[in-house]
């Protein structure tokens, strides 16, 4: 394991140099045709024979035997750069704000490994770049084009980057088995009402008073319709009624949007139920119409716990325990779950899966700002940990089985 991480270091450069044209060419949600190109003629360029799979890209290596899938995400977001980088995004609006121009490179980074190593393979990796996953649409679109078939994949893995965390650089996190991620189900309602005269309040419905009606209402959701030791969450991000400047005039129709996060499956049920119903009653009570949609969602993820104990093991050999953190023990496990949400969780409901993260950059050295921040930038130094923690796994779960 040890020479392995010496030969991730030694092929840093090439990692951080894919990762500096990723970055400076984001592609937004599906639609990634540079991206997917530039991954293609990576991998052909190792040897590899990759194949497009929607809007992912699969590549297998290996031989007869189990499969480990490892993924990489591809996606940037809607988001105007202020890095100052010299590699900053050179498409305006779209940034790599959440590290997945890293994670990226970091899969070809583990490409070249394996490469490297594949005679010694004990069965088959199949590598993953996916697309879509800021939108949760990627990992389950993939999967309803056979990315766990031809070949059948018998257990997964994934890497997320950290930025702006106190935990020592280069060091691996590993979050709490079982529910490991929130679920997320993006809402929108939409009130149409009757429009009229502020001095005449009474011949209008206005959409306004139900929006807000419906938006305090979620609060009484979370209080009094979830068990007090389960964790869930509705954020609103977006009330919009009316004109700029049109005080005097009550409007026809609003909307507001948001999102639903929790850690247990029947707590979402339970939320989705209850607002399907808020919208319902408030709507009727106040004469307007309503209509409650959703957009993208994804399910609870579920960590492992056996394949989480097993990279445990295998991530201290390669690293060393104090690069290695257990969550669910760490600072009393206060951080051992993330409420964020990710689409890898399509895949762990259907193979055993497990999720690592990579601490690269703490606030005393400059990396002050998180994911989805136009500021967000990553310590390029620890990308290797990242690339031999995706190779080492993999090959080391098929030795083992």
């Amino acid at each position: 394991m040890k020479d392995l991480l010496e030969r991730a270091k030694e092929i840093n450069d090439f990692i951080v140099d894919h990762r500096r044209y990723l970055h400076e060419n984001p592609e937004l949600g599906m639609e990634l045709p540079n991206t997917v190109n530039y991954v293609c003629g990576q991998l052909e360029e190792m040897g590899y024979q990759p194949e497009i799979l929607g809007s992912s890209v699969v590549a297998t290596i290996g031989k007869e035997g189990k499969t480990f899938l490892i993924r990489g995400d591809m996606d940037a977001l809607p988001i105007t750069e202020e890095t100052g980088l010299d590699f900053a995004s050179n498409r305006a609006g779209v940034m790599h704000a959440c590290g997945h121009d890293t994670h990226t490179a970091m899969l070809l980074g583990a490409a070249k490994l394996l490469k490297e190593n594949e005679s010694n393979l004990k069965g088959r990796v199949k590598l993953f770049f996916q697309a879509g996953e800021e939108i949760l649409e990627g990992a389950k679109e993939a999967i309803e084009l056979g990315l766990l078939d031809n070949p059948k994949v018998d257990a997964a893995m994934m890497i997320h980057i950290l930025s702006n965390t106190p935990t020592k650089e280069g060091s691996i996190l590993l979050p709490t088995d079982g529910g490991a991620f929130s679920s997320a189900d993006w809402f929108r309602v939409d009130i149409r009402g009757k429009g009229g005269h502020g001095a005449s309040p009474q011949n209008a419905k206005s959409p306004i008073d139900a929006l807000c009606a419906i938006n305090s209402g979620m609060h009484e959701i979370i209080s009094s319709a979830i068990p007090p030791e389960e964790t869930a969450v509705m954020s609103v991000g977006e009330i919009s009624a009316g004109q700029e400047g049109s005080g005097n005039v009550i409007p026809d129709t609003g909307h507001l949007s948001g999102t639903i996060r929790t850690f247990n499956e029947e707590v979402r049920g339970t939320i989705k139920s209850r607002l399907e119903s808020l919208v319902d009653y408030t709507s009727k009570s106040r004469d307007v119409e309503g209509k409650l949609t959703y957009g993208h969602t994804a399910p609870v993820a579920e960590n492992n716990a056996e394949l989480k104990a097993f990279s445990i093991d295998v991530l201290t050999d390669l690293l060393g325990e104090e690069y290695v953190v257990d969550l669910s023990v760490a600072l009393g496990g206060m951080f051992k779950r993330v409420s964020g949400s990710e689409d890898f969780s399509y895949v762990s409901r259907e193979v055993p899966s497990t999720f690592l993260m990579l601490a690269a950059g703490t606030p005393d050295d400059g990396y002050a700002y998180p994911g989805h921040n136009p500021k967000t930038d990553f310590n390029e130094s620890v990308f290797y940990v990242g690339a031999a923690s995706y190779a080492a796994l993999a090959m080391a779960w098929l030795e083992n089985n």
